[in-house]
């Protein structure tokens, strides 16, 4: 697996500062360069000028006897010209070797100026000629030349003394970038990550002392929220661990109890069935208690085994009333079902939704009166939503264990709850399947008059 290796600050710093410094140093030794070689250039005109006028002058006082007596310095030349261009004397080549100069700029203004000058490139010699020519009084005219080296020149010979200089500056680089480094480094490294905000930072590193601080008061918080959310389900895990018991327990003795007075004959055999039948009752008061345990379960995992398909919720609560349909005749509760045929389906799991309408109908009935009705009205939200409304006219819930009759094995009338066979975790069932289909639940009671609970499903699920 390859790697990216991590870049580090002082080196970006370093390449940052070189960079600058060597820019900056180069671009002052252009500068001073530049303007060097045009001084010189400047002064070495004017006194070409100077000694030119001293020469011509001496020339014509002397003639060729003076120009034969001079020794010129290397670099320097005088040449004598006649007024046809031809050559009288040169201090470095035989005169008639020497082609006609009347064209030379420098000789064509002197004849007709008094004076001229010019300045000649060599690519070859990489130097520069400048040239000044005076008329004399014969008409002949006097050119005193130098040599000037080229700024390409000049530069090569300061080489040395310039890569001295880059170096300097390059270890001056050094040296700035590591103190910057540990200037730009020391308050980061000091910064107290429980505190950001109270640490002494430089301002463009504020905002992310600000992120560290906002993030430390995130996690804060959700460990605050995690943490009173697992004391929490750790409360519900021992409550749901004392009611699961005490719950297993009564039907328990109770079926012990029968079967040890039967198998020690202490019953008539008129009473053998009427035991049995308590036994029964008991036996499938469990079996309904563990399957509700096991469904909550399965619920809270995630694993029951369900498979989303187009549901018609009327027709699955005609199927529900029509199941309840015996325990209601022998109750005197009348069934009823309400609301148009043609409402929208919805996506959703059948088991769940027939487990949550049969537990709101079955409730709607154990918990009636004697001639009292049960109204099942299915009908449309708007038109995302299907609204499944089961009301009844039976002993009602006091507004003091409304908000807890959704929680597991909570009964309001325990008495009652045992006497008809109630496990306590109907009301739990449908709240979790509320939460799957992502449905909204509502409740309305008044005791004495009755109950109305309202499921109401979006007919398509929000996306996860």
């Amino acid at each position: 697996m390859r790697t990216e290796k991590t870049p580090r600050i002082k080196n970006l710093v370093f390449l940052c500062c070189l960079v600058a410094a060597l820019s900056a140093a180069l671009v002052c030794v252009g500068i001073f360069n530049g303007f060097t070689y045009s001084m010189v250039t400047q002064e070495n005109r004017e006194n070409l000028r100077a000694e030119a006028y001293y020469i011509a002058k001496a020339v014509e006082l002397s003639g060729q006897t003076y120009l034969e007596s001079l020794d010129p310095e290397p670099g320097s030349r005088v040449t004598w010209i006649a007024p046809d261009g031809s050559v009288r004397f040169d201090t470095e080549v035989e005169a008639g070797t020497m082609d006609n100069h009347g064209n030379r700029q420098e000789v064509q203004q002197a004849l007709t100026g008094g004076y001229g000058e010019s300045s000649r490139y060599s690519d070859t010699l990489n130097e520069k000629t400048l040239n000044y020519a005076v008329q004399i009084g014969d008409g002949s005219v006097v050119r005193f030349s130098i040599r000037q080296s080229s700024a390409w020149a000049m530069l090569s010979k300061a080489l040395l003394p310039t890569l001295a200089a880059l170096a300097f500056v390059a270890v001056l680089a050094l040296l700035v970038a590591a103190w910057t480094v540990r200037q730009i480094v020391r308050p980061i490294n000091r910064i107290d990550l429980q505190s950001p905000g109270k640490s002494q930072v430089f301002v463009e590193i504020k905002p992310l002392v600000r992120r560290i601080e906002t993030q430390n008061q995130q996690l804060r918080e959700q460990m605050e929220h995690l943490t009173q959310e697992h004391e929490k389900q750790d409360r519900f895990r021992r409550e749901f661990t004392a009611n699961v018991s005490h719950e297993l327990k009564t039907p328990l003795t109770s079926i012990s109890g029968f079967a040890e007075i039967i198998r020690d004959g202490l019953v008539k055999p008129a009473d053998v069935p009427r035991f049995a039948g308590n036994i029964h009752k008991e036996a499938q008061r469990l079996i309904t208690l563990v399957g509700d345990i096991i469904k909550i379960s399965q619920m809270d995992d995630n694993q029951v085994p369900i498979q989303r398909e187009q549901l018609d919720l009327r027709q699955l609560c005609s199927d529900v009333l029509d199941h309840l349909a015996p325990a209601a005749d022998r109750a005197g509760v009348r069934l009823y079902l309400e609301g148009d045929a043609d409402v929208p389906m919805i996506s959703g799991a059948r088991q769940i939704a027939d487990e949550m309408i049969y537990n709101l109908c079955d409730n709607a009935v154990k918990y009636n009166h004697p001639g009292g009705e049960v109204r099942v009205q299915v009908a449309p939200r708007g038109k995302d939503a299907v609204a499944v409304q089961v009301a009844d006219t039976g002993i009602g819930i006091p507004k003091a264990h409304q908000s807890r009759v959704f929680e597991r094995f909570y009964r309001v009338d325990k008495d009652r709850s045992k006497e008809i066979g109630g496990t306590g975790l109907g009301l739990s069932i449908v709240k979790h399947g509320a939460l799957y289909h992502s449905a909204g639940l509502e409740l309305k009671s008044t005791p004495g008059v009755g109950t109305t609970i309202t499921v109401t499903f979006p007919v398509r699920p929000p996306q996860s």
